[in-house]
């Protein structure tokens, strides 16, 4: 058998295996409240992981329905403008035919000026030419540019009413 020492100061030893034991005790208090700030900081993270997600959805969505909303309205004026030169091109076809009617009277009337039935006096120093047949030719050609730069000109304001309104959509929906 070992001896056991008697004058041993139990006092001491007891104090000590308290404050070890005071020391363990805070130490595990101490984990667990590190553990608890721990999972705090693991939840707020889990928010701000989850809360920008879905700004990141919301901004995609925003997006989504602002190009949505850009491409409808780019179609709708594409449509208008498709109309708009339908119409021209039938007001066009229309004018080319009352113009053509207007040329068929004006040849008519031409050619009754020059029916042998015709006794006009020939003035002295008459042109060799015949001056209602020019002035018809004049007027026939003229009349022919005028429609090609109508058509041109209803062309070139359909297309930039359509760009304009492009624009407009495009420039008013941002600013929104």
């Amino acid at each position: 058998m070992i001896p056991i020492p008697t004058n041993i100061p139990w006092r001491a030893i007891g104090a000590a295996v308290l404050a070890a034991s005071l020391f363990a005790a805070g130490w595990a208090v101490n984990g667990w409240r590190k553990d608890a700030e721990i999972a705090s900081i693991d939840a707020g993270r889990a928010r701000e992981r989850r809360d920008q997600a879905l700004a990141q959805v919301k901004a995609v969505d925003d997006a989504r329905i602002e190009e949505q909303r850009r491409t409808a309205a780019q179609t709708e004026i594409a449509n208008a403008a498709t109309k708009d030169a339908e119409t021209a091109r039938a007001d066009a076809r229309a004018a080319d035919a009352v113009a053509d009617r207007l040329r068929q009277r004006v040849a008519e009337l031409v050619a009754a000026g020059r029916a042998p039935g015709n006794t006009s006096p020939a003035g002295a120093g008459q042109a060799a030419g015949d001056p209602i047949g020019m002035l018809a030719d004049v007027l026939s050609r003229a009349d022919q540019r005028a429609g090609i730069l109508a058509e041109y000109a209803d062309a070139a304001r359909i297309a930039g009413k359509a760009c304009e309104r492009a624009y407009d959509s495009l420039t008013n929906g941002a600013a929104k």
